[in-house]
């Protein structure tokens, strides 16, 4: 499997993502501060609406420039040799107490022996984290997350499997194009930055789906 490199074109979207968030993030800071300000001087207005729908917007614009400065970071990766079964452990244990909550079990089975690879442990965690999320996202009526590790001599696979509601065929084609989403309330970044820390890896993912049966997403790293 060929090592993606990242093209003119793309440098230069990070660019431009990185000069807007940038520019938009200082008047959301300072409206954010007037909205606590007037939250201070007028406590009536916490029973108003209207006020609480401008702070709910305001969160999600906040969320969303978290998220498109984790897409500008994404794309680099600062890796060593790492035991990918360890970081799954910790992560797993980490998110299963939470998930429990909304009935939704989390399991990792290691498949084979799995060597050490190069790993950004951070953006690792963040990738993993992200697909752990959309799984759940999926199955608002409980269900399993089942997350596979193997390894073929050239490539540690992972697999993320969710009994969730799966997803249409038609979305598959563009579902980790940039800001492209057919979640609610998505802002179509998450996916976008598991590929982009994928990518930075020298690997790859991709996802299959059964509507009304659940969607596995399956990321291959290399192992040198």
């Amino acid at each position: 499997m060929p090592r993606q490199t990242q093209s003119y074109e793309d440098n230069e979207n990070y660019l431009l993502l990185s000069k807007v968030s940038h520019e938009i993030r200082n008047p959301v800071a300072l409206i954010n501060s007037f909205l606590q300000l007037l939250a201070v001087n007028h406590p009536e207005l916490k029973d108003d609406n209207c006020f609480l729908k401008i702070e709910e917007n305001m969160d999600f614009l906040k969320g969303l420039l978290d998220e498109l400065s984790t897409y500008n970071h994404s794309h680099t990766a600062n890796t060593e040799d790492t035991n990918p079964y360890l970081l799954l452990q910790d992560l797993t244990a980490s998110a299963a107490a939470l998930l429990e909550s909304q009935g939704i079990e989390l399991q990792l089975t290691k498949e084979t022996a799995v060597p050490r690879i190069p790993i950004d442990k951070i953006k690792f965690q963040q990738l993993i984290s992200n697909l752990i999320r959309n799984a759940a996202e999926s199955m608002s009526d409980g269900g399993t997350i089942h997350i596979r590790l193997s390894c073929d001599g050239d490539f540690v696979t992972i697999k993320v499997e969710d009994t969730g509601c799966g997803i249409p065929e038609e979305y598959l084609p563009t579902l980790f194009d940039l800001f492209v989403t057919h979640k609610k309330n998505g802002t179509g970044l998450g996916l976008a930055i598991c590929r982009e820390i994928v990518t930075a890896h020298h690997g790859s993912i991709s996802a299959q789906s059964v509507p009304g049966e659940g969607t596995t997403f399956t990321v291959m790293l290399p192992v040198a």
